[in-house]
Parts: C-alpha cells; sequence; structure tokens
C-alpha cells in the first residue's frame, strides 16, 4: 500500500530540474509514511538507476518513478520500491494487495523463479518477467494501481483495478510529457503544470457530487477508469487505453444463499494477509457487521473494530453497533462525531480528496481512520455490497416503476418542483427508466443546481451518464448495477482510499472480491431487488440474499431496519458557533468573490438554515456550495 508518482518526457528529453519528482511526491508522502524510493529512467539510454534525494539526477534521464511505502506484507528492504528487475531493464511500482501473491508465487517457484522476499510487489514482477505484461494481468486478484517501465523497450504499462479500489490519476503537459500519481495533488508540484477548472463537469459535481469514469473537475486530468490499462511510448509520447475487464454479464445461475455466504467468507479469509495490526470498519449496518463477524472467526486474536457515533439518537447507529460487536466478539472502539470536527477537518479532508466532498459523512470517516491508526494499519470495510448486491432504495423503485409505471406517473404530480428525496422517487417519472437510473443517484434535483449555478446544462449532465449508460448492454436491474458499480462506487471508493491513507491506514474491501461479484451477477432478480408489499417492503425488497445472510447471524430486527447510510445532522452542525465563523468569515466571501456560483443565492439559503425554515435539501446545498468554493481555495 503507497503512494506513488511518475514523470515521463519523449522522444529523450530530459527531466525540468532535478528535484521535481522529490517534490511531487513530498505532497502525497502520507500515503506511504514507513519507506520512500526514487529510480531515474533514460528511455533512450535504455538505463535505469536508483535516486537519491537531493542528488542530481543522472544525465539523460527522461523518466522516473517515486515511491512512498505503507508497509504491510514484507517489512524487510526487500519490499522497498520503485523495484527493479535483476538486470534493470523492468522498474515497477505498485500500490495496492494481491490476495492471490501466495499462489503465484508458488506457481512461479515451481517454474524456477527464484524471490528474494515475500511481497506481492515481487510476486507482480517475476509474473510480468516470466509471463509478460497481459498474463501478469490476467493472473492477479487484489486491489491494485500499478506502473510497470519497460526501460530497453521504451514503453511504460500502467493498469488499475477492476472496480478502481485504488486512485490513478493521468494528465499529459503542453510539451508532451506524462504525469502519473495517486493523488492529484502530485501535479500541482511540477513546474509545467497549471491547474484550471473543467467548468464542463460543473453541473455534473453539483448534481451527483462528484465526476465519473475517467473525468475530474481540473483540465486535462483524468482518471484510468476501472479495469482498464494504459501503453506510453517513449519515442513517440503516445498513449494508448483499453478496457482489460468488465463486470461479467448476468446470467441466472440460480445460485443461493449458502453459495453467497461460502465465497464472502472466502474473500475475508483471503484479505486479512497482513503482516501487521488489522481491524475492521464498523458502521453498525448490515454490510459491515457481516464483514466483522467473518474476520473475527478467521482471526487468531479478538479482532478490533472502529465506529463512528453521534450524540443524536435518531442518527447515531450506536444500538446496531453493540449487537454486532457482541456477536462478533470483537473489541469495540467508537468515536464521537461532532460539529467540533466538522469545522476543524473541513479544509484538511478536501485536500486529500482533490476534490470537494461528496457526503459530509467522510469527514467522520476521517475521524474513524485517525483513531483507528492509533491501533491497526488495515481496516476491512463492506464497501461495494449495495452496489453488486442491489441494496440501495433506487434499485427497489426502479423495479416497482417497473412494474407499476402508472403509479410512478401520477406521483410525479405530486413531486412537482421538490428538490429533495421526493424529486428523487417521483420527480423524473416521466422521463425513460434509462433517465431515472441516473438520476436516482443524483443528490439534487436539477432545478436547485440551475440556482446555484447560472447557465447551468444539467441536461448535459446527464446525456454524459446516458452515453455510458448506452455502453452498457442487457436490460432492467441487472443493468443498472452494472452502471452503479462503474460510476457511484468508483467514487465512494476513492473516497474511502483518501480518507484512510491520510493517515496511514489501508482499507480492503471483501465484497468487490472478484468470485463475490461473479456470485452476485448469477443471483435471480428475487435475491437481488423485487416488488413486495405490505410492511417495510422497501427494505423487504432490496438486498434480499444479503438480508437473509444477515437475518441468519444477528436476527430479523437488524436486517431489515431502516436504512441510515451513515447520516451526518447536516442542519445542526451549520448552526454551531465554528461552523458559522467559517461560513461568514471563509466560504461566503469566497463564493461571492469567485463568482462560480450564485453568490446571494447561497447567502440566502445560509441565512434560511440559521433559522428553523431551512430544508434539508438546502443544508446539502449548502455543504455542496462550501466543499466546492473551499476546494477551489486549495487548488486554483
Amino acid at each position: 500500500m503507497c503512494g506513488f508518482i511518475g514523470c515521463f518526457s519523449p522522444g529523450g528529453r530530459p527531466l525540468p530540474s532535478d528535484g521535481v519528482l522529490e517534490a511531487m511526491l513530498r505532497s502525497i508522502r502520507h500515503r506511504g509514511p514507513d519507506d520512500e524510493g526514487f529510480q531515474a529512467l533514460s528511455f533512450a539510454r535504455h538505463a535505469s538507476s536508483p535516486h537519491r534525494p537531493g542528488e542530481t539526477l543522472p544525465e539523460g534521464t527522461d523518466g522516473g518513478f517515486g515511491f512512498a511505502r505503507l508497509s504491510i506484507q514484507d517489512l524487510s528492504a526487500a519490499g522497498h520500491q520503485p523495484m527493479m528487475s535483476r538486470d534493470g531493464s523492468t522498474v515497477l511500482v505498485f500500490n495496492g494487495e494481491i490476495y492471490n501473491a501466495g499462489e503465484i508465487r508458488d506457481r512461479l517457484r515451481s517454474e524456477g523463479v527464484q524471490f528474494q522476499g515475500h511481497s506481492d510487489t515481487e510476486v507482480i514482477l517475476r509474473c510480468f518477467e516470466r509471463h509478460g505484461w497481459q498474463a501478469m494481468l490476467d493472473s492477479i486478484q487484489g486491489m491494485f494501481a500499478i506502473a510497470v517501465a519497460e526501460v530497453g523497450a521504451g514503453r511504460v504499462r500502467m493498469a488499475r483495478d477492476p472496480f478502481g479500489i485504488k486512485p490513478f490519476y493521468h494528465t499529459r503537459l503542453a510539451d508532451g510529457t506524462l504525469l502519473i500519481a495517486s493523488e492529484i495533488k502530485a501535479f500541482l508540484k511540477h513546474p509545467g503544470f497549471q491547474a484550471e477548472l473543467e467548468a464542463a463537469h460543473l453541473p455534473e459535481q453539483l448534481m451527483f457530487r462528484y465526476t465519473a469514469w475517467d473525468r475530474t473537475l481540473l483540465r486535462d486530468v483524468q482518471q484510468l477508469p476501472p479495469g482498464h490499462e494504459m501503453c506510453w511510448e517513449s519515442a513517440s509520447g503516445g498513449l494508448l487505453q483499453r478496457r482489460y475487464w468488465q463486470l461479467p454479464d448476468a446470467s441466472d445461475g440460480g445460485e443461493d444463499v449458502a453459495f453467497v455466504r461460502q465465497v464472502l467468507k472466502k474473500a475475508v479469509r483471503s484479505q486479512m494477509i497482513s503482516d501487521v495490526p488489522l481491524g475492521t470498519q464498523l458502521s453498525g449496518g448490515i454490510d459491515s457487521s457481516l464483514i466483522t463477524l467473518d474476520a473475527a472467526a478467521e482471526g487468531r486474536e479478538a479482532l478490533h473494530s472502529f465506529s463512528i457515533v453521534f450524540e443524536d439518537p435518531e442518527v447515531s447507529e450506536d444500538a446496531w453497533i453493540s449487537q454486532a460487536a457482541r456477536r462478533a466478539g470483537v473489541h469495540s472502539h467508537r468515536f464521537l462525531f461532532s460539529a467540533k470536527h466538522f469545522a476543524e477537518d473541513f479544509s484538511r479532508v478536501t485536500w486529500h480528496l482533490d476534490a470537494p466532498p461528496g457526503n459530509p459523512n467522510t469527514l467522520a470517516l476521517d475521524l474513524l481512520a485517525r483513531e483507528a491508526r492509533q491501533t491497526v494499519k488495515v481496516l476491512l470495510t463492506g464497501e461495494g455490497c449495495d452496489e453488486l448486491f442491489a441494496g440501495y432504495n433506487r434499485f427497489y423503485y426502479a423495479a416497482l416503476q417497473h412494474r407499476h409505471p402508472l403509479v410512478f406517473r401520477w406521483g410525479a404530480g405530486l413531486a412537482g418542483a421538490s428538490q429533495g428525496r421526493l424529486w428523487r422517487l417521483f420527480g423524473q417519472a416521466g422521463q425513460s427508466l434509462e433517465h431515472q437510473m441516473i438520476t436516482g443517484s443524483a443528490y439534487g434535483a436539477a432545478s436547485l443546481v440551475a440556482a446555484l449555478l447560472p447557465g447551468a446544462r444539467v441536461e448535459d449532465a446527464i446525456s454524459m451518464r446516458l452515453d455510458h449508460l448506452a455502453g452498457i448492454p442487457g436490460e432492467g436491474l441487472r443493468r443498472q448495477i452494472r452502471y452503479e458499480t462503474e460510476t457511484y462506487l468508483p467514487d465512494l471508493l476513492m473516497r474511502q482510499d483518501k480518507v484512510t491513507m491520510a493517515h496511514g491506514v489501508e482499507c480492503r474491501v471483501p465484497f468487490l472480491d472478484l468470485e463475490v461479484a461473479r456470485a452476485a451477477r448469477t443471483l435471480p432478480l428475487s435475491s437481488l431487488a423485487c416488488p413486495v408489499y405490505g410492511p417495510n417492503a422497501r427494505m423487504r425488497g432490496t438486498k434480499r440474499v444479503i438480508k437473509k445472510l444477515a437475518e441468519a447471524e444477528f436476527g430479523t430486527a437488524f436486517a431489515y431496519r431502516r436504512k441510515r447510510g451513515f447520516d451526518v445532522p447536516l442542519q445542526a452542525f451549520f448552526r454551531q458557533p465554528k461552523v458559522q465563523e467559517q461560513a461568514q468569515d471563509l466560504w461566503l466571501p469566497g463564493i461571492r468573490r469567485r463568482g462560480l456560483l450564485d453568490g446571494a443565492r447561497v447567502q440566502s439559503i445560509w441565512q434560511k438554515t440559521q433559522g428553523q425554515e431551512g430544508s434539508p435539501a438546502e443544508a446539502e446545498a449548502l455543504w455542496v456550495a462550501f466543499g466546492l468554493e473551499l476546494w477551489a481555495q486549495l487548488v486554483l
């Protein structure tokens, strides 16, 4: 687990200065506080060598890697990166964990390959040397962002894991130089990079609170999409990208609850490999509770779980956390999130995210990671379950509308000009199901976005999403699931990665094991989301197979309670003195000066929030406006 940077100049042109690699890596050093390394590359001379900070780069250096290491497996020097082949022709940087590294190592040893240590990084390198890029990429299973420089061949190959658990950014400068990094902030340290807002992506950011797929808020800065690889050629500067993995097409294989239980336990077992202390992130929801239960059963010692609670019992999941912790027999650590953290951590968390915070609970996750780091360096989490197994309310409503379209057309009249959750449920009922699949994950109505952003073309944001959906085969719920895994899920994973790595904590995601994903795609629709009727229908109609697992382990009340989604009481927080001071001194004046948003409109919403007439939807709009302004202050 780590952070890495890379800088590559085409045509043999030397790097701009001796200190550029060091400056770029220094900005993301929090990702790897245990070790660092640099490698100077010369594609023109077919040479590479380790580089020491402060020393002059070797003559002819036209590329280089920097690496900050969080030591999880093989804590010795044998796990040091960048890692070089014995003949120096290949240099690799790798961020992540390969859960089947042991199996690959055994297979390679049977073929006569020798190893210096037991890190998964060396497994990737030796597999690449022995069998080549494609065979290596097809073999590894886990979470990863990888870059391999083939110095003699004059190319760099790069790849990101199937679901986008680990981040990978890239940009090309005006002179053709390619920059890659685990976080965007590294680009800001290169003398040839100028941060500019990509205004065309603002409507999408305001409506969905993130930019999907390969898009970011900075011009010419892109994410390598999940399940994609790239190849850069030194001689020409050419950059080719292709998809190497996608969620399998759905087929009703008739898999049952017992099979899902089996593959989930296996996934948890495989992800508990670690040479350092490991725990779980226990929200009290059924997904993280199942992960905690299985991890506790696999561990040799009592497991530690980490949770966030709130003072307001209407928001806090403390009772459910207690039940799950008792059932699993873990040491439960709980941390109270308050307005104090909201005010003090907003700026720092935004800097770590490289983007405006999408969900307010990101600040609570930051507190959890900071405190958990005092005890563990690895956390298992329940992310990914809702997307693969249809756990969100929008899956249920889509299934319900598919069966009862006339009811939803009638409900569209009720939604009217509403800007909150009623709009998400009924406001687009006159549109196609494809349109509703997209707007179902939006946080606000188009009318609210238009009010905040003068001249906004919300239809452009929706059109980009519709184009993405059009490229996904199938229909109905199965198609919606894949759309969510390719858009909404990567943003959640990015948030999880950035916030935990800000404190040197690795986050693992057992529900995104490829065998678990394949099992989810072979379940009948009745095991995912389907219309049911009667009391608590919405909760009984989503994520049905996972709730059956939870019911068997924790009881009916635990499995079918109302889904809270780790809520943060925004309206109450905005009335706290510390938050009021920040808003009035920094955020509101900045919004007025910058002119990206309608300052008068934001000021009006702020005033309403300070009274009693402000709505939850307006508080969320305020959160989005303040987050965008704070990000702009830090980056632009």
